[in-house]
């Protein structure tokens, strides 16, 4: 069996709006093994959410479409997939961790219920059988009088413990892969750092492959194995994560970089400028507008992906003319 879970080769979608075409997903080629955990990050609309709703296939359509590409699930393309059989891989496969529980629950049933809900589908259980397992979840999540607390309204729980039982109906059938989009988003530093601890435990103990989508890089250092970091619904840049931050090699991934706090860093670095429209990107480098080192051959021709460092060292992928010099 290959080690290769997750295989997305050359992924386009876009969205049809009133303006134009946006090219939310352009190009995006990404890879996971079993057990691998990969973090995507970038500013706030570069594409990582709409790359994750590519794979589940739950583009909003219309305005969305997958109109190119491929995303191999264990060598299976989810871009052909039929619905049942999206159906049968969304919840249970592939899982996800959305990014405001207090919106992704359904106020008007118990989290009990919703947790055990995946497992009478997939899985075909009794409601009782199913119920009792979505108490165990809650435990092994760390919520405390779980058989209590799955008769709990989403309403009637903290934001953190709301983030707990989307964890938990995310593991639930035991997917082989969990896309975990912003999962700590809007909690407290301590719960962040709880949901983070708990994910990576759960990982290993499951073996199970995570997709972080994010844009905090501190998270990132201490959860990922590999890094793509997506501006404009391309990949920038692509490493493991010791190389990434110790060696950044794209104007726009040093910018991301250099904008976190650091101790003894009195004042912070923004990267200059906004992100541009994505229905009126510019011509050639799409961060051209916003990058000091950016030359006449970067307005005029966009650059490949193209690899850089020592043949022996671990694969490092990079979008920019200047790395290229």
């Amino acid at each position: 069996m290959s080690s290769v879970l997750l295989d997305i080769i050359d992924l386009q979608t876009h969205l049809q709006l009133e303006d134009g075409i946006a090219r939310v997903v352009d190009g995006v080629s990404l890879s996971m093994k079993r057990g691998d955990a990969l973090a995507l990050v970038g500013e706030s609309g570069c594409g990582k959410t709409m790359t994750a709703y590519s794979i589940l296939r739950l583009v909003p359509s219309p305005p969305g479409k997958i109109v190119g590409g491929q995303i191999l699930f264990e060598g299976e393309d989810m871009v052909v997939a039929t619905e049942k059989r999206m159906r049968e891989i969304r919840g249970n496969r592939i899982s996800m961790i959305f990014q405001e529980p207090l919106t992704s629950l359904n106020p008007a049933f118990k989290v009990g219920v919703q947790i055990a809900e995946a497992l009478q589908i997939h899985k075909k259980m009794k409601k009782k059988a199913a119920l009792k397992i979505a108490s165990d979840l809650l435990n092994d999540v760390g919520i405390p009088s779980p058989a209590r607390r799955i008769n709990d309204y989403p309403h009637q729980m903290s934001g953190g413990m709301r983030q707990r039982v989307m964890i938990a109906m995310a593991l639930a059938c035991e997917p082989d892969l969990v896309i975990a989009d912003e999962p700590t988003t809007a909690l407290d530093v301590t719960v962040q750092s709880q949901i983070m601890d708990l994910l990576e435990s759960l990982k290993e103990r499951h073996n199970m492959s995570l997709l972080l989508i994010t844009h905090d890089l501190g998270v990132v250092a201490e959860t990922a194995k590999n890094v793509a970091v997506m501006y404009a619904g391309r990949i920038m840049e692509l490493a493991d994560v010791n190389t990434l931050f110790g060696s950044p090699q794209n104007p726009y991934t040093i910018g991301l970089l250099d904008s976190l706090p650091h101790f003894g860093k009195s004042r912070l670095k923004p990267i200059k400028g906004m992100v541009p429209a994505i229905i009126n990107l510019p011509l050639g480098c799409k961060f051209n507008t916003r990058c000091e080192y950016a030359f006449d051959k970067c307005f005029e021709k966009e650059p490949d992906l193209f690899e850089v460092g020592a043949e022996n060292a671990s694969r490092h992928l990079v979008r920019c003319w200047k790395a290229k010099c």
